[in-house]
């Protein structure tokens, strides 16, 4: 018994591949009536995720603004001493005003430090409630997408299926032939080859003509559809 035909492998791939498409799709989709309980997990994760940035920035800034205290109070120590060595009242006005404003900027900063002193204990605070209560909520969520899960892993595994046998098509076919299939799949939009169904191709519709469909129902050359381009495959039904 010989084995299958180009065309039919060709055939076989397209099917194997849209399989492996649609499948993917229904594997990465979560059904509607489970969609609330993943939005809101997903919701509390993200929430949990933000939590945990804003808290570094916040720690970040703290120590810049721990970094710039300490600048401006090594300014204020540096101004007082020069204080103590002015000759004229001009220059000690000159360095009392450097003083004040100096003055402003580390009760400025200071302010800032205790405003994220503040902030990074209540983030730090709803951080530890919110990953205590995490695993609880990992565990609720997943036990009701339970079914959900066995039915992706279903799907993995007919996945894992239609990968090996697009692999063994792939493998037998020369690589010519491969190569064309593959640029009419990205051409076409998935659909390199279109069946034959009552004398007309099943992508565009438009009629075979007659010399073609008697070269097709031989099944010794590959034939294009005039209209669309796409090879086209009889399988011997009317």
């Amino acid at each position: 018994m010989s084995g299958p035909t180009l065309l039919e492998q060709l055939y076989r791939l397209q099917d194997r591949l849209r399989f492996v498409q649609s499948r993917q799709r229904e594997r990465d989709t979560v059904p509607e009536e489970l969609s609330e309980v993943d939005r809101a997990y997903r919701e509390r994760v993200e929430t949990l995720d933000g939590i945990r940035e804003r808290l570094a920035e916040a720690e970040s800034e703290r120590r810049r603004a721990e970094g710039d205290l300490s600048d401006l109070q090594e300014k204020q120590k540096k101004y007082q001493g020069q204080l103590r060595s002015v000759q004229s009242s001009r220059e000690y006005g000159a360095v009392l005003n450097e003083i004040d404003g100096v003055d402003k900027l580390i009760r400025t900063t200071e302010d800032r430090v205790l405003a994220l002193d503040e902030e990074i204990e209540n983030a730090r605070k709803e951080l530890e409630a919110r990953e205590e209560s995490l695993p609880r909520e990992t565990e609720e969520h997943e036990e009701k997408l339970k079914d959900w899960r066995t039915t992706q892993r279903g799907i993995d595994d007919e996945l894992a299926a239609a990968a090996t046998e697009i692999q063994e098509i792939e493998r037998q076919m020369p690589p010519k032939d491969r190569a064309e299939f593959h640029r009419l799949i990205e051409k076409k939009g998935g659909v390199a080859i279109a069946r034959v169904s009552a004398g007309s191709c099943s992508a565009c519709h438009v009629k075979i003509r007659p010399a073609a469909m008697q070269i097709l129902k031989n099944g010794k050359e590959i034939v294009y559809c005039d209209s669309c381009k796409r090879i086209l495959y009889w399988d011997g039904q009317p």
